[in-house]
C-alpha cells in the first residue's frame, strides 16, 4: 500500500492522476484500476484530471454523471420541460456556452419576466379564479424567465440576443410537443436536440458519458415501467441529494478507469484502488440522521423498515432525546467504519490513500480521516508514505482574490474561424443544388486549393470519421447485458432482432411519431373510460381532442362488434411476473371470464391495426394472468381481436414462448 498527504486538493488530485498513469506503465491495465469515493461532488475532478491527461475514464453511477458538463445540459433542459418556473436551469441554458447570454441580457430577462407575472390577467368568474387557487401557485408570486423567453417584448435586447432567444424558444416549443413521448425517448431527443453530442464528436471528445447516462435513464425505466419525466427527475434529485448510488454497479468491460463511490463499489474488485480525499467530515462523513420528534420531514424511527436494527427514541424529555442524539450518531459512525472495510477491501494486490489539507475558500486546514491516519500508519512502516504538505503554513494557499474570467466564455477563435469558413462553402455551393456532377465538379476544382484554416477543418472532419468509426466498432462489438427488467414491448424487440434491440439499450433514439400508434393510444385509452367510468355505456364519448375520423372509425366498429355489451373483468390489468432472473412487467389489455370448452378465462389484446401479431405478447399476458389468480395456464384462453373486422382470432400461447425469448440471451 501507499499514502500521501498535500497542501491542497488539486495536489492530491494531480499526484493521483499521474500515479493511475504510472501504475499503467508498469503493467496495471486501465481496467485493473479504480478510484472510490466517500461523495459525488469529488468524482468530477477527478475525471477531469484524467481526462486531460487522455486517460480513458469511466463513472460508474448515475450520481457522478450529473456533475459532468456534458450532462448537466442535458438534465436542465429535461428540468425546464417539467416545470416552466426552473429559473436557474433556464439561466444555466442561457449563459453557456452555445448561447452566450451576458449577464447584462440575463437581467433585461429577469426584468421583464418580473413585469410579466405583475400584470393583470382577464377577469374571471369566481369558480375559475377558485379552482386556480387550489391547484396552482399564486401567479403573482411566479416569475417565470420563461415566460420572458416567449415575450420579451420591446426589452433593451440586441439584436443578435433576440435571434438567439428565438432560436431558444422555438427549440423548447419543439421539444415540449413530445413531453408525452416515453421519458427515454424524450431524453434521446433532447440530446438530439441541443446538439451536446455533436458538438463533443466536433471537438474530438468522448460521448461515452451520454451513452452512460442514457443506460442510467433506461435502468430508472425499467425499475418503473410507468416512469415520467417528473419521476425522473425526482430520481435524479435523489441520487443527487443522497449521493450513495441507489442501485449496485454493474462496470462495463472497457478498457477504462473506473470512478464511483464506495457504496456502489460493494461486491467488486480491482487490482489498484485509489482512496482520495481521506479528511475528516468527508469520510467518515458528518451525521445526517436528525431526531425525527423535532424534525418534522423526518420519518419516525418506529416506522422505517429496519427499525428493529436502528436506535429507538424511549423517553421524550432532554434527556431521552440527547441521548437518542448521541445512539445515532454512535450508529452512524458504526455504519461508516463498515464502509470504510468496504473500501480498503476492494484491492486485490495495491492500495493507494491520500489526502489534504487545504481546498477552496477554507478558512481552517482540514485533519485527516483516521481511516486515512491508520493507512499512513501501515504505508511509514513500509517506506511508502509520501508527505507533501508545507509544516509551516498557517493561512490557505489557494489565492482568496477571485478568479477573473470571461463570462460566458468567449468561444474557441479556431473553431468559430473553422464554422465561419464552412459556411461560406456552404453559402458558394447553394446555387448547385440540383446541378449536375459535372457542375459540382467543376465548382470544386474552381474552389483552388485548401487554405490553412480549411485544411484545419478537413482535419477535423477526419477526426471525427475516425472517432465515429471507432465508436460503431465498439458498439457492434461491445457486449450489452440484458436488463433484469423487461416490459413486454422490449421482450418482443428481443425476440425479433437481439443486435437491434442490443443497439437499442446503447443508444436510445426517439422513436418516428405514427399515426397508427396515436390512434391506438387514444382507442385504448377510450376503451378504458368506457368500461371504468360510472356513466352509462352510451352517454362515454371520446373528448374533442382525441377525435378523429380514424378513431371515429374503430369506436363505431367496437360499438357494433361481439364485445360490446360484454363486461370484462379487468381492463389494463398491470403485472410483474419473474421469469428465471428477469422480471416481465405491462398491462393486458382486457381479461373476460370465457366459459366454453375448458376454458374459465379469456385475455384479449386489442389490434387496431391490420399488422402482424406475435402470440409471444399473449403467452406472457396468459401466464402473468395465471399466475395472479393462483391457476393452471391451460384455463386461460387467449386471442387476439381485430376491431376493424370485428374478428376474434384465438391463438395458442404456451409458456415456451417466454422461455425461447429469453433462453441464450442472457448476454444481448
Amino acid at each position: 500500500m501507499a499514502a500521501a498527504t498535500f497542501d491542497t486538493l488539486r495536489d492530491e488530485i494531480d499526484w493521483l492522476a499521474e500515479t493511475v498513469i504510472s501504475r499503467r506503465s508498469e503493467g496495471t491495465s486501465w481496467r485493473d484500476q479504480a478510484v472510490l469515493v466517500r461523495r459525488n461532488a469529488t468524482l468530477a475532478p477527478v475525471f477531469q484530471a484524467l481526462r486531460e491527461r487522455d486517460v480513458p475514464v469511466e463513472i460508474v453511477g448515475l450520481g457522478g454523471l450529473l456533475g459532468l458538463p456534458e450532462i448537466a445540459p442535458i438534465v436542465s433542459t429535461l428540468r425546464i420541460l417539467d416545470d416552466v418556473t426552473a429559473n436557474p436551469d433556464v439561466a444555466a441554458l442561457l449563459t453557456g456556452p452555445r448561447w452566450r447570454f451576458g449577464l447584462a441580457d440575463l437581467e433585461v430577462l429577469g426584468d421583464r419576466a418580473k413585469a410579466l407575472a405583475a400584470r393583470p390577467e382577464r377577469q374571471r368568474d369566481f369558480g375559475e379564479a377558485l379552482a386556480q387557487a387550489v391547484t396552482q401557485a399564486d401567479p403573482g408570486e411566479v416569475v417565470s424567465l420563461l415566460d420572458a423567453v416567449a415575450d420579451p417584448g420591446d426589452a433593451p435586447l440586441s439584436a443578435e440576443a433576440r435571434r438567439r432567444l428565438g432560436r431558444f424558444a422555438s427549440e423548447l416549443a419543439e421539444l415540449r410537443r413530445h413531453a408525452a413521448e416515453p421519458v427515454a425517448d424524450l431524453v434521446a431527443r433532447v440530446i438530439h436536440a441541443i446538439g451536446i453530442e455533436a458538438e463533443l464528436v466536433s471537438a474530438g471528445s468522448d460521448t461515452s458519458q451520454i451513452d452512460r447516462f442514457l443506460a442510467e435513464v433506461a435502468g430508472y425505466v425499467d425499475v418503473d415501467g410507468d416512469g415520467s419525466l417528473t419521476g425522473l427527475l425526482a430520481y435524479l434529485d435523489a441520487e443527487e441529494d443522497f449521493g450513495e448510488g441507489l442501485l449496485q454497479a454493474v462496470p462495463s468491460q472497457d478498457d477504462s478507469v473506473k470512478l464511483l463511490t464506495v457504496h456502489r463499489a460493494k461486491g467488486l474488485e480491482w487490482d489498484t484502488v485509489y482512496l482520495p480525499s481521506l479528511v475528516d467530515k468527508v469520510f467518515p462523513s458528518e451525521p445526517r440522521s436528525a431526531v425525527w420528534a423535532q424534525r418534522a420531514e423526518t420519518l419516525p424511527a418506529q416506522l422505517r423498515g429496519d427499525a428493529a436494527s436502528i436506535p429507538q427514541l424511549g423517553e421524550y424529555t432532554r434527556d431521552g432525546i440527547n441521548g437518542y442524539r448521541e445512539a445515532l450518531k454512535a450508529e452512524h459512525r458504526l455504519a461508516e467504519d463498515r464502509l470504510a472495510y468496504v473500501a480498503v477491501t476492494r484491492a486485490k494486490r495495491f492500495l493507494v490513500a491520500s489526502s489534504h489539507v487545504w481546498t477552496p475558500g477554507n478558512v481552517r486546514p482540514r485533519t485527516e480521516s483516521p481511516y486515512f491516519a491508520a493507512i499512513r500508519a501501515a504505508a511509514e512502516g513500509l517506506g511508502t508514505y509520501l508527505d507533501e504538505t508545507t509544516r509551516d503554513l498557517d493561512a490557505n494557499p489557494i489565492p482568496s482574490e477571485p478568479v477573473r474570467a470571461s463570462w460566458p466564455q468567449p468561444p474557441d477563435p479556431e473553431r468559430v474561424a473553422a464554422l465561419r469558413g464552412a459556411a461560406r462553402l456552404v453559402a458558394e455551393a447553394a446555387p448547385l443544388v440540383g446541378a449536375d456532377r459535372a457542375a459540382r465538379d467543376d465548382w470544386a476544382w474552381q474552389s483552388g486549393t485548401l487554405s490553412e484554416s480549411e485544411a484545419a477543418t478537413v482535419a477535423a472532419w477526419d477526426q471525427s470519421i475516425t472517432h465515429l468509426t471507432q465508436l460503431q466498432t465498439r458498439r457492434r462489438t461491445q457486449t450489452v447485458q440484458l436488463p433484469d427488467g423487461l416490459s413486454v414491448t422490449a421482450l418482443m424487440a428481443l425476440r425479433r432482432d437481439e443486435q437491434e434491440f442490443a443497439a437499442s439499450l446503447l443508444r436510445r433514439m426517439p422513436r418516428r411519431p405514427s399515426t397508427a400508434t396515436r390512434v391506438g393510444i387514444r382507442f385504448h385509452t377510450w376503451l378504458q373510460e368506457r368500461f371504468e367510468l360510472p356513466a352509462a355505456l352510451d352517454e362515454v364519448t371520446p373528448e374533442p381532442s382525441v377525435a378523429s375520423d380514424e378513431l371515429t372509425a374503430l369506436i363505431a366498429a367496437f360499438e357494433a362488434g361481439q364485445f360490446a355489451h360484454r363486461v370484462p373483468l379487468g381492463v389494463e390489468v398491470p403485472f410483474l411476473m419473474r421469469r428465471g432472473p428477469h422480471v416481465l412487467r405491462g398491462r393486458i389489455d382486457a381479461v373476460y371470464r370465457w366459459e366454453e370448452g375448458s376454458y374459465r378465462f379469456l385475455v384479449v389484446d386489442w389490434k387496431t391495426t391490420d399488422g402482424a401479431a406475435n402470440p409471444l405478447q399473449l403467452a406472457v399476458y396468459r401466464q402473468a394472468w395465471a399466475e395472479a389468480q393462483g391457476i393452471d395456464p391451460a384455463l386461460v384462453a387467449a386471442a387476439f381481436y381485430h376491431v376493424a373486422s370485428d374478428a376474434l382470432r384465438f391463438v395458442a400461447a404456451p409458456a415456451s414462448l417466454i422461455d425461447r425469448a429469453i433462453a441464450g440471451r442472457e448476454q444481448a
